[in-house]
């Protein structure tokens, strides 16, 4: 009867490790909004915007970095030759997301926030 139940027990342990076992980790494809500017303006209203300054911040060694409007947060962008034509632009970036870091696998246009300028008729 012993060895019956070390063996019952013996067969339990080993099924348990199958299912403790660590699952890979999956990598899907999210999607982030928000505005391409530069470390440096990020956080300012005002310079996350203003494309000129954006250009030369990142002319001058600043990154290129997501900041959401969603949770206000700033997330670094890699490869940034992916996300340089965009800079100051509303956009949504679509990658995979490791630490703060966006992985991008594309980029999209938003609609404008500023309002179309009215036209002379």
């Amino acid at each position: 009867m012993l060895k019956r139940a070390m063996l019952v027990t013996a067969a339990f342990l080993f099924a348990g490790v199958g299912f403790a076992a660590p699952k890979a980790a999956t990598t899907t494809t999210k999607h982030w909004s928000g505005y391409i500017t530069d470390a440096k303006c990020a956080t300012n209203a005002k310079m996350r915007t203003d494309e000129a300054c954006v250009k030369k911040c990142v002319a001058g060694g600043e990154k290129l970095v997501l900041y959401d409007t969603y949770n206000h947060k700033v997330y670094q962008l890699d490869p940034q030759s992916d996300v340089e034509a965009h800079a100051s632009h509303h956009v949504s970036v679509y990658g995979t997301l490791d630490g703060d870091t966006i992985h991008v696998t594309h980029v999209r246009m938003l609609a404008s926030a500023k309002p179309a300028a009215k036209s002379a008729s």
